[in-house]
């Protein structure tokens, strides 16, 4: 809890009274259940509930294995499967930045994906 006249937190006693610590509020006294909003009114905190259950939500699976990623390249790379000279490239890092980045290929006509490290 904190204490309704300074704002440091406080520890209640086995009365429910609130002790506040700092030594230049020294407040006594019972909890005020109220908030004041920057509007001016005031919330009464016992009328107020909480919850934490959380709300529904709307998955969509994203299917991008078919996908193809990066540059697409001629000449450069043959592709292992069907011999086709068209490949999307594409770099990652997919290892320590002291370590060369990995290259990862995908032929245009047979979608066969491979890399290269």
């Amino acid at each position: 809890m904190f204490c309704p006249e300074c704002g440091t937190l406080s520890y209640p006693d086995s009365s429910g009274n609130i002790n506040c610590t700092n030594y230049k509020c020294n407040y006594k006294g019972g909890a005020k259940n109220e908030v004041t909003l920057p509007d001016g009114s005031t919330v009464d905190l016992a009328e107020t509930t909480s919850s934490s259950k959380a709300e529904t939500r709307e998955y969509e699976v994203i299917d991008d294995a078919d996908m193809m990623f990066g540059v697409l390249t001629t000449d450069s790379y043959i592709c292992p499967k069907c011999d086709g000279r068209e490949v999307f490239s594409e770099l990652r890092q997919t290892r320590s930045s002291d370590e060369p980045e990995t290259r990862f290929l995908t032929c245009k006509a047979c979608k066969h994906g491979w890399r290269e490290y």
